[in-house]
């Protein structure tokens, strides 16, 4: 038994787990207590809709954290530019105030500046790319996941439709 609340809880990670899950209930829903289920076009119909606002929810799930690498990824450029130009001003400033040029009152500044632009870009790149490896594996789940919704919907369509019917309209 232990073995199975194990395979339990580890599906019901999934998401089209949950999307199955919220059929299936839906399903048993309407058998009542009698345990026999017939649908016609109008409760399949609303057996998609269950699945379908699961789905969106799973959706939504997926997307949530996705803001924080936009944001990392414009904004690490942008502060990395505002650095490189604080970075440079600064220098630039104390060598007007003394009069001197000297590399040696130049080169921290600007060392800083470009530490700056490289924390920056080094911040926002790998954001970029997990954001678009993410971005990827989500369009991908969400494919599957509405390709299983039309599949199930198909498929008790056929099993449990009323006899007589012609079943699900979609």
């Amino acid at each position: 038994m232990e073995g199975r609340e194990r395979e339990r809880k580890r599906l019901a990670r999934s998401s089209i787990y949950r999307i199955f899950h919220a059929g299936s209930q839906e399903i048993h829903r309407r058998a009542g207590g009698t345990g026999t289920v017939e649908l016609d076009s109008q409760g399949v119909d609303v057996v998609r809709a269950m699945m379908d606002a699961t789905l969106v929810r799973e959706n939504q799930k997926l997307g949530r954290n996705m803001v924080l690498l936009t944001i990392s990824i414009s904004g690490g450029q942008f502060l990395g530019l505002l650095g490189t130009v604080v970075g440079v001003m600064i220098p630039f400033a104390a060598i007007a105030a003394s009069g001197d040029v000297n590399i040696n009152a130049i080169a921290p500044g600007i060392s800083a500046a470009l530490l700056a632009t490289v924390t920056g870009l080094a911040v926002a790149i790998p954001a970029l790319f997990g954001y678009n490896y993410l971005l990827t594996r989500s369009k991908n789940i969400t494919a599957n996941m509405v390709v299983f919704v039309d599949e199930f919907v198909a498929r008790i369509s056929e099993i449990y439709r009323v006899p007589g019917h012609a079943g699900a309209g979609h």
